[in-house]
């Protein structure tokens, strides 16, 4: 099958209109083992720099192809979007912490675009993805308490081993999960045992980042999204790193 991600970067992102293009793609990055998220988002940097031109089909399976082969252009494009944006000075690079961005797009879907920016594994959406939460006319403070939420459930359901996939029933019903816990081990935990295991996990994953050498600056979203409106909706990011990890201390002090 060819999933969502696949069709919004390696299609509509690359400027392809035929679904059967995107599939024969998706099988071969499917049998290199490769994200299409981050090959995607790669792929379309690739042309914005005038390597190909979009909805070029054949120039994108000559890049996995090369990248197949282990040509030095092939592992050159097997680094991934930032490394050949940076290489090629191309302007609009949709990384954070130089992970391509998803095809939820921050400009509109604000509080994942707020998750992607402060995960500490960068542009990564499944760490806290709300996208049918209504974020017209919420400030940059009710944003961030509703993905720090989310990704605390996200971060306590991946320490939990819960998959991805079932989150429509599981983040909300945390008392189901919990009760299963509980009949599991033996255990009386109640849902703020979950929350604190979420917490817990995001904690020590900050704290990560933070030794490794990370600062605010890398949680910021790229300018092109502030700067350039999202036809049709006209919107633009809003939300500044300095903005969004304010608010995110003084939750997390509280």
């Amino acid at each position: 099958p060819v999933e969502y991600e696949t069709l919004g970067l390696m299609g509509s992102n690359c400027g392809l209109e035929d679904p059967d293009d995107v599939a024969l793609l998706n099988n071969v990055a499917n049998d290199l083992g490769v994200d299409t998220i981050e090959v995607g988002a790669m792929l379309g940097v690739l042309m914005e720099a005038g390597e190909g031109e979009f909805g070029n089909r054949d120039f994108m399976s000559d890049a996995l192809e090369e990248i197949r082969r282990g040509t030095e252009r092939g592992k050159f494009l097997a680094q991934g979007t930032a490394r050949v944006g940076e290489h090629y000075g191309v302007k609009r690079v949709p990384t954070v912490k130089k992970q391509g961005i998803s095809a939820y797009d921050p400009r509109v879907i604000e509080v994942t675009g707020i998750s992607m920016m402060v995960t500490a594994q960068g542009a990564d959406h499944t760490t806290g993805n709300i996208p049918a939460f209504q974020c017209d006319g919420k400030t940059t403070e009710e944003l961030v308490e509703a993905s720090l939420e989310i990704q605390t459930i996200c971060a306590a359901a991946d320490s939990l081993g819960l998959c991805l996939f079932g989150r429509t029933v599981t983040n909300e019903s945390i008392d189901f999960v919990v009760d299963a816990l509980n009949q599991a081990h033996g255990t009386s935990f109640d849902e703020s045992k979950f929350m604190e295991i979420g917490r817990e996990a995001l904690e020590m994953e900050w704290q990560f980042n933070k030794d490794a050498g990370f600062t605010d600056d890398d949680d910021e979203m790229p300018d092109f999204f502030f700067n350039e409106a999202l036809a049709p909706s006209g919107k633009k990011h809003r939300h500044t790193s300095a903005g969004v990890k304010k608010h995110l201390r003084t939750l997390i002090n509280a």
